[in-house]
């Protein structure tokens, strides 16, 4: 199985993934705190994107370097970051095979990376290839939230988060994993904690940060399945999907308390910190 791209997901990833005002700021200072970063720090990026992580690290004056499959989403950020005084250096490139020296970067940062890369081991010793032989550090992220309601009576919940649940529900009735097309590890599972020590690191799951979302009504989370703006949704055939939409859009019109009301979520940002002393 191939790596997944976001190529088509350039024109609607900062509509439908970005964070509320400030949020962006706080992962950065927890993250720079965490690794001890300093104006001197090499920051390297894998999967860059649209630079929803890389951007604030930019305002900070910080040396960032970023690596992505998908040229349409560096468009993107380039576009945002028209005119600063410094621009990050934007590769096209596989985590598989960086295009850096060994010993090139200080931190290297993956965010909703690993799970989506064809080989997620490759991934991590390229990552400690391209990393400073001591004193540097991994950083393995991805944003906690919903999972946070799991176990709650559904009528005590958002309707976003309701609908979220009925989606994952429905595709469990279906006999669907709702993770089709993502050949790789998520950091939390232990394989990885695991093949980074086994690559000399000492590793820490983390609490990092808090942050909002951007406001998001149970027919907005709804719309997004059916617009099948997750990766998640990409690989599933169509008759599937059709089908999984079918009872989700039944759902909305006959079980949701309130399906138009936006709603500001908080979630949590998650990371295993892997360093080498």
């Amino acid at each position: 199985m191939q790596s997944v791209s976001f190529e088509r997901a350039a024109s609607f990833y900062d509509a439908t993934r970005g964070y509320g005002p400030g949020s962006a700021e706080r992962i950065r200072d927890a993250i720079v705190a965490r690794t001890e970063a300093t104006a001197h720090t090499r920051f390297l990026e894998l999967g860059v994107g649209t630079g929803r992580i890389a951007l604030p690290f930019l305002e900070a004056g910080f040396s960032y370097a970023g690596v992505d499959l998908a040229q349409p989403m560096l468009d993107v950020l380039l576009e945002k970051a028209r005119g600063w005084p410094r621009l990050p250096m934007l590769v096209i490139g596989d985590v598989l095979r960086l295009p850096f020296a060994a010993g090139s970067f200080d931190t290297i940062l993956a965010v909703h990376l690993l799970h989506l890369v064809a080989d997620w081991r490759a991934t991590l010793r390229e990552a400690r290839r391209v990393l400073r032989p001591r004193g540097a550090h991994l950083l393995l992220a991805g944003d906690a939230g919903a999972e946070e309601w799991d176990g709650a009576d559904a009528a005590s919940l958002p309707p976003p988060v309701q609908a979220q649940r009925a989606w994952k529900s429905i595709l469990n009735d279906l006999g669907l994993s709702g993770h089709e097309g993502q050949p790789g590890a998520r950091p939390h599972d232990p394989a990885v904690r695991e093949a980074l020590e086994e690559l000399g690191a000492s590793v820490e799951l983390l609490e990092l940060a808090e942050y909002e979302r951007l406001p998001l009504s149970a027919r907005d989370v709804v719309r997004g399945y059916g617009q099948r703006i997750y990766s998640s949704d990409w690989a599933r055939p169509d008759e599937l999907h059709g089908a999984a939409m079918a009872h989700i859009e039944r759902w909305l019109a006959e079980q949701c308390p309130d399906p138009d009301t936006s709603y500001t979520l908080k979630g949590r940002f998650r990371a295993l910190l892997a360093r080498w002393e």
